[in-house]
């Protein structure tokens, strides 16, 4: 009967030994170096504070034109949604009337931007559904174009099934969902008041 010897032998122990210093090496390298950090800050709590400067009204104001009104934005709202036939983007008679209320109001409010958010049902793909949503938010810009709006004022987005309006299956609900909005993005900010 063989007896394995106890202990390891000289050379599995110098293994031991370098590939403990090796990986003591590899986790030194590995740390980061230290960084001194600045002094902190000394308050003079006794000290005049700079006068703040005022901030403008016409910044806080929603519209760039001085006659516009919150009302105008609420117009807005009333008109911000259409609705598309399923598993298309071609716009309806009553999303074109829409486009076009929409067009007339951009056109009197030139310095507003908007996005073009295309979404669509819960029946199909994810893949589908995006290329759908882009399609539909790209016929609401030609659209809006064809009526005189600059393009560079409408950006195109598309949620597809990602932003349901109603989260029932049922027909009634997925033909919410099978919509384009247009949602006001801003205008630049007011400046020289």
């Amino acid at each position: 009967m063989r007896h394995k010897p106890s202990g390891t032998s000289p050379i599995n122990g110098h293994l031991l030994r370098l590939s403990f210093l090796a990986l003591c090496g590899v986790l030194a390298a590995c740390q980061r170096p230290t960084q001194m950090l600045p002094p902190a800050p000394i308050f003079d709590m006794g000290a005049p504070q700079p006068p703040q400067p005022e901030r403008s009204q016409a910044v806080l104001r929603p519209s760039l034109r001085d006659d516009a009104t919150t009302a105008d934005f609420d117009r807005f709202a009333q008109i911000s949604r259409i609705y598309f036939e399923r598993n298309s983007a071609t716009l309806t008679d009553e999303g074109r009337k829409t486009l076009d209320a929409q067009a007339e109001w951009l056109r009197e409010h030139p310095d507003v931007r908007a996005s073009l958010q295309g979404h669509a049902d819960a029946f199909g793909t994810r893949e589908h559904q995006l290329a759908l949503g882009e399609r539909r938010a790209t016929a609401m810009k030609f659209h809006l174009a064809a009526r005189g709006i600059e393009a560079e004022r409408l950006t195109i987005i598309s949620f597809g099934k990602q932003r349901p309006a109603a989260v029932g299956l049922d027909e009634a609900s997925q033909k919410s969902n099978r919509r384009g909005e247009t949602v006001l993005i801003g205008a630049p900010s007011v400046s020289g008041h």
